[in-house]
């Protein structure tokens, strides 16, 4: 017998993991399905298991959030609250630098990602979405459909059907799109479609709300950047006051021109080994000395790079052991532009809801924002369902 979902969520990131943990909180008792594109939870706070032992993870994407608001929310302040008291958040404190143009620490940090109060997983960041999705999900109502990758929505009879490359079709009552990847222009080349899937679900005029959503969703710009995953030899420790077991490295702007990364995040392993991660956002001038092919000349490239700033910052006295380096290349990474109005999250009309980095609220393009966002449309959906 089919399932008829009671909510259909597309995206198992950190905004559809607030907004899931925060209705399940506040009572919800309907089923649920996750529909996620990649192999896991996580979306951009996702962690790479090695090979050679699962045990020994890397944060490839968001390694971190900082929370720096205006004007005091109370929701927030509980969430927060919660994640700490519940150890699956901790403070970062005294563990990032910024350094300037000659590679000499600023004595206080102003990149947007480490202002105000800085946390981290006390596990890893894919842990960190499990375990808030399953905080309140002890009757066991949410099931997940993963390396499932919608290419169209259709709206008949007051149901979503959602359709998978699988051609699997997911039916539901209400849908929230965590990603906006089905509502922007992008969609035709990602998903090889004609026309973007939710104004092919709703024609134009129909709804208000879902026109303007289409209409600011589409004026964004993503960032776009790549990432080198790098591991290490065990027994390699870091010098002095860097030796611990996370470290961030944060680049200013003029010296993110010479090196070419954006932050080194260092990332101490249980077998006393280091999981390096280099944050690029536009390496196109490297990537252009090289045959687009020949990722080992790559490779050596930013080795070879990062070995000359630790062992010249006294950061380490020797080349890195190298076990393993691979690369991330993020399609989409950082809404740029103006974000979707807050007041345009839930369109009650047509059983959809929205949120994510992407939407206008505090910390838009950032973790801080699509807590936000998860948690403005529990409240949204809760007084409506």
């Amino acid at each position: 017998m089919k399932i008829i979902y009671d909510l259909v969520v597309i995206g198992g990131g950190i905004s559809s993991s607030t907004f899931i943990a925060n209705i399940l909180k506040q009572g919800f008792k309907g089923k649920i399905a996750i529909v996620e594109a990649g192999r896991g939870l996580g979306g951009r706070c996702s962690t790479r298991y090695l090979s050679r032992d699962k045990r020994l993870a890397l944060n490839h994407g968001c390694p971190n959030f900082n929370i720096k608001i205006h004007q005091k929310n109370y929701y927030l302040d509980n969430f927060l609250k919660e994640l700490l008291d519940k150890n699956l958040i901790k403070s970062l404190k005294n563990s990032f630098f910024e350094l300037d143009e000659n590679y000499k620490l600023l004595k206080k940090c102003e990149n947007e990602f480490y202002l105000g109060n800085v946390y981290t997983s006390a596990t890893n960041m894919s842990k960190f979405v499990e375990n808030l999705i399953h905080l309140y999900n002890s009757k066991n109502q949410i099931d997940f459909y993963f390396e499932t990758l919608i290419i169209k929505l259709n709206y008949s009879s007051k149901l979503w059907n959602i359709i998978s490359n699988k051609n699997e079709i997911i039916t539901g009552k209400f849908l929230v799109c965590s990603s906006n990847l089905l509502i922007h222009k992008r969609s035709l080349e990602i998903l090889n479609v004609s026309e973007i899937p939710l104004r092919k679900a709703i024609d134009k005029k129909s709804s208000f709300k879902i026109d303007e959503i289409i209409k600011f969703t589409n004026k964004q710009e993503y960032i776009k950047r790549i990432n080198f995953l790098i591991s290490t030899k065990r027994n390699y420790n870091l010098e002095g006051i860097f030796n611990k077991e996370i470290i961030h490295f944060i680049f200013n702007h003029n010296a993110q021109k010479d090196i070419g990364f954006e932050r080194i995040i260092f990332q101490k392993q249980f077998d006393n080994s280091l999981g390096i991660v280099v944050h690029t956002r536009d390496i196109n001038f490297i990537i252009n000395k090289y045959d687009r092919e020949d990722k080992n000349s790559l490779y050596q490239y930013v080795l070879n790079k990062l070995n000359t700033f630790l062992i010249q910052n006294h950061i380490t006295y020797k080349n890195l052991l190298l076990d393993d380096i691979s690369i991330m290349n993020w399609r989409a990474s950082q809404p740029l532009g103006e974000g979707v109005p807050e007041r345009l999250q839930l369109c009650d009309e047509y059983n959809i809801g929205f949120c994510g980095d992407w939407i206008q609220v505090e910390g838009y393009g950032s973790v801080l924002g699509a807590i936000l966002s998860g948690l403005n449309l529990s409240n949204k959906f809760i007084e409506f369902y």
